[in-house]
């Protein structure tokens, strides 16, 4: 599964993911967990249920084995994949380094 327009190497790895979805005044509007399709140093992408509009801001808590990674981003694009079943890109708009770190232990590939 693969969006156009992607800059950086993506890696395939389903992991769970927490989201909130905010609005103009960062109060959350959504919430949910899913699990992942890829990730990338620059974003990620989900499977999720409900749909998300481009544009929305979402703050994301993953799971890579004992770490927990948090971010923000912002949704870059929706996909409809089957009913109720939506492939989500998430560009981060926020991912510390030592966050990065963390994903690259999991996913060496995402630091090249």
């Amino acid at each position: 599964m693969s969006f156009e327009g992607r800059g950086a190497q993506r890696v395939e790895g389903e992991n769970l993911l927490a989201f909130r979805v905010l609005d103009n005044e960062d109060q959350v509007i959504k919430e949910g967990i899913v699990k992942t399709l890829d990730i990338s140093r620059t974003g990620i992408a989900i499977e999720a249920t409900t749909s998300m509009e481009a544009g929305q801001k979402v703050e994301l808590t993953i799971g890579f084995g004992d770490d927990v990674v948090k971010a923000r981003g912002s949704v870059q694009n929706t996909k409809e994949i089957g009913d109720k079943k939506y492939q989500i890109g998430i560009q981060f708009d926020f991912l510390s380094e030592d966050d990065l770190s963390k994903i690259g232990m999991a996913y060496p590939s995402v630091l090249k």
